[in-house]
Protein backbone atom coordinates (compact mmCIF):
# COMPACT_ATOMS: atom_id res chain seq x y z
CA UNK A 1 0.00 0.00 0.00
CA UNK A 2 1.38 3.39 -0.83
CA UNK A 3 1.77 6.14 1.74
CA UNK A 4 0.13 8.95 -0.25
CA UNK A 5 -3.27 7.77 1.01
CA UNK A 6 -2.51 8.17 4.70
CA UNK A 7 -4.06 11.58 5.35
CA UNK A 8 -7.50 11.21 3.80
CA UNK A 9 -10.51 9.59 5.45
CA UNK A 10 -11.75 8.06 2.18
CA UNK A 11 -8.33 6.68 1.39
CA UNK A 12 -7.99 5.17 4.88
CA UNK A 13 -11.23 3.28 4.27
CA UNK A 14 -9.89 2.08 0.91
CA UNK A 15 -6.62 1.09 2.53
CA UNK A 16 -8.38 -0.95 5.22
CA UNK A 17 -10.51 -2.74 2.62
CA UNK A 18 -7.51 -3.46 0.42
CA UNK A 19 -5.41 -4.63 3.35
CA UNK A 20 -7.99 -7.30 4.12
CA UNK A 21 -8.09 -8.47 0.49
CA UNK A 22 -4.99 -10.44 -0.46
CA UNK A 23 -3.97 -11.15 -4.05
CA UNK A 24 -1.31 -13.70 -3.14
CA UNK A 25 -1.32 -16.43 -5.79
CA UNK A 26 -4.62 -15.19 -7.21
CA UNK A 27 -5.39 -14.84 -10.91
CA UNK A 28 -7.37 -12.42 -13.05
CA UNK A 29 -10.01 -13.96 -15.30
CA UNK A 30 -12.52 -12.16 -17.50
CA UNK A 31 -12.34 -8.36 -17.74
CA UNK A 32 -15.18 -6.22 -19.08
CA UNK A 33 -15.77 -2.48 -19.37
CA UNK A 34 -19.43 -1.43 -19.51
CA UNK A 35 -20.54 2.21 -19.44
CA UNK A 36 -17.47 3.41 -17.53
CA UNK A 37 -17.52 0.54 -15.01
CA UNK A 38 -14.76 -2.07 -15.16
CA UNK A 39 -15.51 -5.61 -13.95
CA UNK A 40 -12.47 -7.73 -13.11
CA UNK A 41 -13.16 -11.36 -12.24
CA UNK A 42 -10.61 -12.75 -9.81
CA UNK A 43 -9.99 -16.27 -8.54
CA UNK A 44 -8.24 -16.53 -5.18
CA UNK A 45 -5.62 -19.15 -4.41
CA UNK A 46 -8.30 -21.18 -2.59
CA UNK A 47 -10.56 -21.15 -5.71
CA UNK A 48 -13.03 -18.48 -4.56
CA UNK A 49 -14.49 -16.33 -7.34
CA UNK A 50 -14.72 -12.59 -6.72
CA UNK A 51 -15.54 -9.61 -8.91
CA UNK A 52 -13.70 -6.34 -8.42
CA UNK A 53 -15.85 -3.46 -9.67
CA UNK A 54 -14.16 -0.15 -10.53
CA UNK A 55 -16.42 2.87 -11.02
CA UNK A 56 -16.01 5.97 -13.21
CA UNK A 57 -13.03 4.50 -15.04
CA UNK A 58 -10.95 7.07 -16.95
CA UNK A 59 -8.23 4.69 -18.14
CA UNK A 60 -7.01 1.11 -18.12
CA UNK A 61 -3.55 -0.17 -19.01
CA UNK A 62 -2.82 -3.89 -19.07
CA UNK A 63 -0.25 -6.38 -20.33
CA UNK A 64 -0.89 -10.15 -20.40
CA UNK A 65 -3.00 -9.91 -17.26
CA UNK A 66 -5.47 -12.74 -17.80
CA UNK A 67 -4.42 -15.87 -15.90
CA UNK A 68 -1.24 -14.14 -14.74
CA UNK A 69 -0.19 -14.85 -11.19
CA UNK A 70 -0.39 -11.79 -8.96
CA UNK A 71 1.11 -11.13 -5.58
CA UNK A 72 -0.15 -7.67 -4.62
CA UNK A 73 -2.01 -4.57 -5.61
CA UNK A 74 -1.38 -0.97 -4.73
CA UNK A 75 -3.52 2.15 -4.60
CA UNK A 76 -2.04 5.57 -5.29
CA UNK A 77 -2.81 9.18 -6.13
CA UNK A 78 0.75 9.66 -7.44
CA UNK A 79 1.11 6.91 -10.04
CA UNK A 80 2.51 8.19 -13.39
CA UNK A 81 -0.45 6.55 -15.16
CA UNK A 82 -2.70 9.23 -13.72
CA UNK A 83 -0.77 11.97 -15.55
CA UNK A 84 -0.85 10.04 -18.86
CA UNK A 85 -4.62 9.65 -18.59
CA UNK A 86 -5.00 13.34 -17.78
CA UNK A 87 -3.15 14.26 -20.99
CA UNK A 88 -5.04 11.81 -23.22
CA UNK A 89 -8.56 11.93 -21.79
CA UNK A 90 -11.25 14.55 -21.44
CA UNK A 91 -12.15 13.20 -17.99
CA UNK A 92 -11.03 15.03 -14.87
CA UNK A 93 -8.52 12.97 -12.91
CA UNK A 94 -8.13 15.03 -9.71
CA UNK A 95 -10.21 12.70 -7.53
CA UNK A 96 -9.35 9.46 -9.27
CA UNK A 97 -7.19 6.74 -7.77
CA UNK A 98 -4.76 4.44 -9.57
CA UNK A 99 -5.19 0.75 -8.71
CA UNK A 100 -2.19 -1.32 -9.85
CA UNK A 101 -1.90 -5.14 -10.03
CA UNK A 102 1.60 -6.59 -9.67
CA UNK A 103 3.26 -9.84 -10.68
CA UNK A 104 5.73 -11.42 -8.25
CA UNK A 105 8.39 -11.44 -10.99
CA UNK A 106 8.21 -7.93 -12.45
CA UNK A 107 8.98 -4.46 -11.16
CA UNK A 108 6.13 -2.88 -13.14
CA UNK A 109 2.42 -3.54 -12.69
CA UNK A 110 0.67 -5.78 -15.20
CA UNK A 111 -2.47 -3.67 -14.98
CA UNK A 112 -3.38 -0.15 -13.89
CA UNK A 113 -6.90 1.22 -13.51
CA UNK A 114 -7.70 4.88 -12.94
CA UNK A 115 -11.12 5.07 -11.28
CA UNK A 116 -13.09 6.93 -8.63
CA UNK A 117 -13.88 3.93 -6.43
CA UNK A 118 -14.05 0.15 -6.25
CA UNK A 119 -15.95 -2.57 -4.49
CA UNK A 120 -15.50 -6.30 -4.05
CA UNK A 121 -18.42 -8.56 -4.90
CA UNK A 122 -18.29 -12.09 -3.51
Amino acid sequence: MTTDLANSKKQRILSETLASFQLVDGKIGEISLINGTLYVHFKTDDEKDLTLVFKDVAGVEMFNIQNAELNKWTVSFNDPFRERVRKLSEKHTENLVCYAFWSPWLEEPLMRILASDFQIKI
